[in-house]
């Protein structure tokens, strides 16, 4: 009787055992890709305050803060080929918003194609690679899914339909209609999102799962409830609304937002910069409430100790600094993004002021799954930083837009802007000048920094 009862304890002790495999090693940690179009970190866990967001916060507080983490391009399509592939923007490739791995560096392994080919099964929901069919069959397990309606322009409000016009004719640049979450795509992606993580939770290998949404990308649609967190009154607008000093005539702001109506709103205006951050706030306000319910999900099939989540803004995105709006320049609110990660046994609530690019994400998730990385990746495993956050770790980071190349190092951003030749640059002093109020490239003092700045430049062009 005792050998039976031993036999039956020593199986059901193997049958507890699911994070085990042979040899005793710890089975492959699942992965939770989470990307939000246009989200910069205007968040309460990196020090700001009026953005009401506590489920990417409580994430943040369990993971690890990259506060200055840098996107390789503000544009998505070229951000997110760059992320997935793991290879720098050039002039030849990752150059726009229709940028595509399969066009630009064609047979490139991506991402999700390295956990695909080591055993995962990959998904990807929502808004993940900017075109849909890139690199589709060969990184994920299954067709790549998108949300109806996902271009983000569908309108709810019948209000709004009495405001076509803009740029490009389109409707309003905001609406709040008291609708349910669903009723508009990043809810659906939630709910199809929420119905595959218990897929995934039954099978019987690890998965690689890329959910994208789409708020706050334009036009600011959110459910009124979102809307009503926040009094407009109160919203506090840049104070730093005047063009850069010096700046160069290739700076530009972003045209976005123009392409839809402006419910008659002077633009750039007053009430136009409430307005605006009104609803870039209620629409980060949405997708974090759909961040919530995902990460719940995950915590409620008992995935969350063997899963690690990666949340990043596939770029920033400027809020009204120097009247800009939008992305689609090399200014530090376009470049910086959020990134934040959840490992299970090595990430509790630290942050690190280290700087690291969004390549970095490919080499760090591939290690910390036991993959091999592929020798074309061109970032950085970010694994030490996670156990030793304040260690010495790169002297620059890099993006690019356009014609534009930029540097940015501890205290400095520097841009030139070229086609065969330097046509013209741009230099901030982040340390004295963290609005990015006066270009200072011409100034007698700075002229070391930017030969120095110029030599990054030049070997990183010389190294991609």
């Amino acid at each position: 009787m005792k050998k039976y009862l031993f036999l039956i304890a020593f199986f059901g002790f193997l049958l507890g055992c699911g994070s085990l495999k042979k040899g005793g090693k710890a089975a492959p940690p699942n992965v939770l890709f989470i990307i939000i179009d246009d989200l910069r970190p205007e968040l309460n866990s990196y020090k700001k305050t009026q953005i009401i967001s506590p489920n990417i916060d409580l994430l943040a507080n369990e993971g690890h803060i990259f506060k200055r983490a840098y996107c390789q391009n503000p544009v998505c399509g070229a951000s997110r080929a760059s992320i997935l592939s793991g290879l720098r923007p050039t002039f030849d490739r990752f150059w726009d918003y229709q940028s595509q791995v399969d066009k630009d560096a064609p047979g490139t392994k991506t991402l999700p194609q390295a956990f695909k080919e080591n055993g995962y099964y990959t998904l990807s929901n929502g808004k993940v690679f900017h075109i849909l069919s890139d690199s589709d069959e060969r990184s994920w397990s299954e067709p790549a899914w998108r949300a109806e309606g996902q271009n983000g322009r569908g309108m709810l409000d019948e209000d709004s339909k009495n405001y076509i016009g803009g740029l490009r004719n389109r409707g309003p640049f905001f609406e709040s209609p008291d609708v349910p979450d669903n009723a508009y795509p990043d809810g659906k992606i939630l709910e199809k999102s929420v119905a595959d993580l218990k897929r995934l939770s039954q099978m019987r290998q690890p998965f690689f799962f890329a959910v994208g949404f789409t708020k706050p990308h334009l036009p600011f649609y959110a459910p009124k409830k979102y809307w009503d967190l926040y009094d407009q009154d109160t919203i506090q607008i840049a104070e730093n609304r005047e063009r850069p000093v010096n700046a160069p005539d290739e700076l530009q702001g972003s045209t976005e937002i123009r392409f839809y109506h402006d419910r008659n709103i002077p633009y750039n205006s007053d009430d136009w910069h409430k307005t605006a951050r009104h609803g870039y706030y209620a629409c980060v306000s949405y997708v974090d409430a759909m961040v919530g319910k995902l990460l719940a999900a995950l915590d409620g099939l008992g995935l969350k100790e063997n899963t690690i989540v990666v949340l990043i803004g596939d770029h920033g995105w400027n809020l009204g600094e120097h009247n800009f709006w939008g992305k689609h320049n090399t200014m530090h609110p376009a470049v910086n993004a959020p990134l934040i990660m959840r490992v299970p046994g090595k990430t509790s609530g630290r942050q690190s002021e280290a700087l690291v690019e969004f390549v970095d994400i490919y080499p760090t998730l591939c290690e910390l799954s036991g993959i091999p990385v592929p020798q074309h990746v061109q970032g950085k495993s970010l694994i030490p930083l996670l156990e030793k956050p304040d260690q010495p770790w790169k002297k620059a980071v890099f993006s690019r837009y356009h014609y534009g190349d930029a540097v940015i190092t501890e205290k400095y951003i520097y841009t030139e802007y070229k086609k065969d030749s330097i046509e013209s640059s741009m230099l901030y002093d982040l340390e004295k000048d963290k609005g990015e109020n006066i270009n200072v490239v011409d100034q007698p003092a700075y002229q070391e920094v930017v030969k120095k700045l110029h030599k990054y430049l030049k070997e990183i062009s010389n190294a991609s």
